[in-house]
């Protein structure tokens, strides 16, 4: 009996054993279903706007081409878009939504992320979780840079926004431009390429109106640090904050006014960059160059500047109307006007690329798997398709600037174009890329009415005088030019005493 017992018991540890083993070796797999992505964007942001309308085109594409091919189901499935609006994309509309995603929704993935501010806030639920997150927006580089691999963004592990979770921050990804990217463009652009032309001999003056939030101060710092860093000749002469409420901005305007500066730099959104370029200019009298960030590479800016944009300048790394610099990009828009009778943005085109980022990165890992997915993002080695970078290839950062990626900014000018009524940019600078050639359009003139001074001159510029105009085209006849008319007086004196002398000699012989 005993030993029938002891059989038994054997019998079962070894079927148990077995079965463990079976389940080690042979894992379950999930059934085919489709990929689920939340699409955080703020709906009441016309730039939100145009990020959910390129989602909604790229997984239109994807879908008609036939999906993505997941090799651990061996066959393709659709992506369905979950919708993360978080309204204004204030810190504190901006985490609920992206919690309901993760907890409620269960998405795959996260894209998307359009303030600073919000997406520093609503990361931290992907990051606890260990969602893989592609940031479309967010421009301050602590969004990967928080954590211990970015050196907790210089600011250390117990800095307000350092988070120490080196694991959760791997799911980061950054595909948009930081701060530090486009900020140096601006100011390499005063330097190169208007400096030149307004102060050949003294430092650039440049003023700052930026509002006061985690994108605002983010420029600013970026923009102090290169000056500083590079020991570039340029002046701050104003460096002035505002709250994200304000709406009249004719004091900081005044005050910079006073200051006389060569370009203004004005850092907001698209609804607010148009109200500071036409109160500075139709208001305030603040004849100038202004230059926005690349956010307002949208058609709310557009409509809005109006007129008022003529001459005046945009930082971007998007252009709706620069053509094919990029033959993705006219495509892209094409199809994007098609299907909404509305120009495409700039964040747009960055949501829309990230979704193709994450269907390659699926399909390399073979699987949805959260941390094979991360992994496959990581190793993303994709052609440039709507954003430059200076090696042609999609790539994300493994050192101190952590997984982000490495864009290629530009400075456009606009042009007001009286048959479509409507302000058409042109990229002035700069006039060659690594790998895509010459992408520059027109050359960079300064907006008309703007005040230079004789390029002798160290003094503040004269309010009148234009750029093309030589010394003496202002009414005023220089020193030399007068002793050239006593001359030509004295020569035709001389002549005519000559002449009456002749002829009284001739008489005197007669």
């Amino acid at each position: 009996m005993q030993k029938k017992i002891l059989a038994v018991i054997i019998a079962l540890i070894f079927v148990t054993s077995m079965g463990t083993a079976a389940a080690q070796v042979s894992p379950q797999t999930s059934s085919p279903r489709n990929i689920i992505v939340g699409v955080v964007a703020p709906q009441q942001s016309p730039v939100g706007q145009d990020m959910y309308r390129a989602a909604r085109l790229a997984v239109q594409e994807i879908n008609d081409a036939g999906g993505v091919h997941v090799s651990e189901w061996n066959t393709n499935v659709n992506v369905t878009i979950d919708l993360v609006d978080t309204v204004d994309d204030s810190p504190g509309n901006a985490v609920s939504p992206v919690n309901r995603a993760v907890t409620q929704d269960g998405v795959d993935l996260l894209i998307g992320g359009y303030g600073s501010a919000g997406t520093l806030a609503n990361e931290v639920v992907a990051i606890e979780n260990r969602v893989p997150y592609i940031i479309t927006g967010a421009s301050n580089q602590l969004v990967t840079r928080r954590g211990p691999q970015g050196n907790y963004g210089g600011f250390g592990p117990t800095g307000a926004n350092s988070l120490s979770d080196a694991v959760g921050m791997s799911y980061m990804f950054h595909y948009c431009t930081t701060t530090y990217d486009y900020s140096k463009t601006v100011v390499d652009f005063f330097v190169n390429a208007m400096k030149p032309m307004v102060a050949p001999d003294r430092q650039f003056k440049l003023a700052i109106m930026f509002r006061n939030d985690a994108f605002g101060t983010g420029v600013e710092a970026a923009t102090k640090y290169w000056i500083q860093n590079e020991s570039l000749p340029i002046t701050l002469v104003d460096d002035l904050s505002y709250p994200t409420t304000t709406t009249d901005f004719q004091t900081q305007l005044t005050q910079i006014k006073g200051d006389q500066p060569d370009a203004v730099f004005v850092v907001d959104n698209p609804d607010k960059t148009p109200v500071i370029i036409k109160q500075g200019l139709t208001e305030v009298g603040l004849n100038t160059v202004y230059i926005g960030v690349e956010n307002n590479e949208d058609p709310v800016f557009y409509n809005l500047i109006g007129q008022s944009g003529n001459g005046q300048l945009l930082e971007s790394k998007f252009s709706p109307y620069a053509g094919a610099y990029l033959p993705d990009v006219p495509v892209y828009v094409s199809n994007f006007n098609k299907t909404y009778s509305v120009l495409p943005g700039m964040m747009g085109a960055d949501t829309y690329d990230a979704f193709f980022i994450a269907k390659a990165a699926i399909e390399s890992a073979g699987t949805l798997d959260k941390a094979a997915v991360r992994t496959a993002i990581e190793q993303t080695n994709l052609n440039d398709m709507l954003l430059i970078t200076p090696s042609g290839k999609i790539q994300f950062s493994t050192g101190i600037n952590y997984h982000e990626i490495n864009p290629v900014t530009f400075v456009e000018q606009l042009q007001w174009n009286a048959t479509v009524n409507q302000c058409i940019p042109a990229i002035v600078w700069p006039a060659n890329v690594s790998e895509i050639g010459t992408i520059q359009q027109a050359q960079f003139a300064l907006p008309a009415g703007y005040p230079v001074a004789s390029p002798a001159s160290t003094s503040t510029p004269a309010s009148t005088s234009s750029p093309a105009s030589s010394p003496s085209s202002n009414g005023n006849t220089s020193g030399q030019d007068m002793s050239m008319i006593y001359i030509a007086v004295a020569v035709v004196v001389v002549i005519a005493v000559a002449a009456v002398g002749v002829f009284y000699f001739r008489k005197s012989k007669k």
